[in-house]
């Protein structure tokens, strides 16, 4: 009876250790598959801050009651642009110069009403007239001069602003809206003598 009795074990040993085999045979791929799900998961798309690219520029009668608006609420004042606002804090901005020469953005709602007015330009992002480089705003009598001739050469026109010019084809520019709606870059030399008119504006 013991020999039979220790057969009987060996084979139920033998059978276990059989069976604990093929059970971790069939697991294996089982842990493969949830490994390979796991590193699978792509990982989320990075976001970028955005941008201002849906400001637009005001022309026709909106542009008129903004820049009516804007001149009531600024007295000597020179609008420079006047665009849509998509930041959602306004429906409309205006750039202005004071007539002290200080810089201010000009916002307001859809009625026209005036919300808020910052110090400052135009910096370069939003409304696409910023400064390049070295170039700085122009004021007094050379704002003037500078104004004179491109009005002079440009009828109608509406100057956006005026700066320096860095790149050494000129010593300043312009940046306008003709009389048709269309933008050009103006450039003057050092004797406020226009040296080239260049279809497109900032930003274009």
């Amino acid at each position: 009876m013991n020999k039979v009795r220790k057969i009987a074990v060996g084979a139920a040993l033998i059978g276990a250790v059989a069976g604990g085999g093929a059970l971790t045979a069939m697991a294996l791929p089982a842990n493969a598959a949830t490994t390979d799900t796991s590193t699978a998961s792509p990982s989320a798309p990075a976001t970028d801050g955005g941008t201002h690219g849906n400001e637009t520029a005001l022309t026709g009668d909106t542009a008129s009651k903004v820049k009516a608006a804007v001149l009531a609420a600024n007295s000597g004042a020179t609008v420079e642009n006047m665009t849509t606002e998509d930041d959602g804090s306004a429906a409309y901005e205006a750039h202005i110069t004071k007539s002290d020469g200080t810089h201010a953005t000009v916002k307001l709602d859809t009625s026209f009403k005036v919300t808020a007015t910052e110090t400052g330009g135009p910096g370069g992002g939003k409304g696409g007239h910023g400064n390049h480089g070295n170039e700085t705003d122009l004021s007094g009598d050379t704002a003037s001069k500078v104004k004179a001739a491109v009005l002079a050469a440009n009828s109608g026109a509406t100057v956006e602003n005026m700066t320096t010019e860095d790149d050494g084809s000129a010593a300043y520019e312009a940046h306008i809206t003709k009389s048709d709606g269309t933008h050009a870059t103006v450039k003057l030399d050092a004797s406020f003598k226009i040296t080239a008119t260049e279809t497109g504006g900032p930003g274009h």
